[in-house]
């Protein structure tokens, strides 16, 4: 995979796949966390007096043309981040687009269309790859974050124009595969969110390398009933018992699960699950500090609500005073720690969610594969 170091930039057109995914509330953008990770990349390509033109998709519009997902705003949102004008067009593919190109000056910076109002994206189509690969001399990528999906922006282009990988794609591949390959001992890993389901292939492989693997948010809740424990009306997978089941049995040394909860009374004697309590924070908080290595994917509980936050906010706290290396992922966690001013103190933020869940299983990721082709 080569770097956006060894690309040859200066007075060319690069064609730059970014993920600028973000979460939209009432059409504004409500956290611009991803585009801020691929600022060091933009700032470099502009400061070579590249003419950069961005393509990125916004939401699952699944092919059809959703005005409510137009690129715009997230044009408008780089010009301040930048401090410099960025123009915009909702098209992908159009006749003006290489009109407005060759107008461009090198140094500027050109936003096109949702890619994914084109069906043709996620069908990896190689003809929507040759048209996108004609506005560009150069393509790089960087964007980690749907680096697994096998799409024409990230897999097919790369067959029509010399690849390389951006800062923050870079970045992402470097610091994953030191969990995989060479983690300082000893190594924790913390699991919470929603579905245990997603993170099985991570879990097979990184189990055996781990010191310490914490449970909490409803995938604790799921292991805490594969184990026998009572959870009521609280949110977890039935289905996926049998297989935290196994996972119990085959790491049972290693796996703490939540000693106590948060709960909220329900009528009948029921309740739910919706936070790790007192008891819990604390132990997983001396094993996140005596780890030298600590990979954290899912909140500890409701963290959207009050005070059911307490636990997400206290492994948050316990990854900054740690004095390893300590890796963040998963949109949920990575908005929490943003949002809560607990970025700062932590090594790395993964801006990949299946992506990294993917490549930490051990998977292939098209986007990666692709770049090595391309070599």
């Amino acid at each position: 995979m080569q770097s956006l170091r060894e690309a040859p930039i200066t007075n060319k057109r690069v064609l730059l796949r970014v993920d600028f995914n973000v979460p939209l509330e009432d059409n504004k953008i409500a956290d611009n966390f991803r585009m801020r990770k691929s600022l060091p990349t933009i700032e470099y390509l502009l400061r070579n007096r590249a003419k950069v033109i961005i393509i990125t998709h916004l939401g699952k519009p699944d092919g059809q043309i959703i005005p409510q997902l137009s690129t715009i705003p997230l044009a408008q949102e780089l010009a301040k981040l930048l401090k410099r004008k960025v123009y915009a067009t909702d098209h992908v593919i159009h006749k003006m687009i290489p009109e407005k190109i060759q107008q461009m000056k090198f140094g500027e910076v050109l936003v096109l269309g949702n890619l994914r109002w084109h069906p043709e994206e996620e069908l990896n189509s190689e003809v929507f790859a040759r048209d996108l690969a004609s506005y560009g001399d150069v393509y790089i990528n960087d964007a980690f974050g749907v680096s697994h999906r096998a799409h024409a922006s990230v897999d097919a282009i790369t067959k029509y124009l010399p690849s390389y990988a951006g800062y923050l794609l870079e970045a992402e591949v470097t610091t994953l595969s030191l969990l995989l390959k060479d983690p300082v001992k000893p190594l924790v890993l913390i699991m919470g969110g929603a579905k245990i389901k997603d993170k099985t292939g991570l879990i097979d492989n990184l189990a055996e390398r781990a010191d310490k693997i914490l449970v909490g948010g409803a995938i604790g809740n799921t292991f805490l009933a594969a184990s026998g424990v009572e959870v009521s009306e609280s949110l977890y997978e039935p289905e996926m018992i049998d297989k935290c089941q196994v996972i119990l049995q085959k790491y049972a040394q290693k796996i703490l699960l939540p000693l106590d909860s948060i709960k909220e009374e329900r009528p009948n004697g029921k309740f739910s699950i919706l936070d790790i309590g007192l008891k819990t924070i604390e132990a997983f908080r001396q094993e996140i500090l005596k780890a030298n290595t600590v990979f954290w994917n899912g909140n500890m509980g409701y963290s959207e609500k009050k005070p059911y936050d307490d636990g997400t906010r206290n492994i948050a706290q316990a990854m900054i005073d740690n004095h390893g290396t300590t890796v963040v992922s998963g949109g949920d966690t990575v908005g929490f720690v943003d949002s809560n001013n607990l970025i700062s103190g932590i090594n790395f933020i993964s801006t990949g969610g299946g992506a990294t869940l993917e490549f930490l299983a051990g998977l292939k990721l098209p986007g990666i594969e692709a770049l090595n082709r391309s070599q």
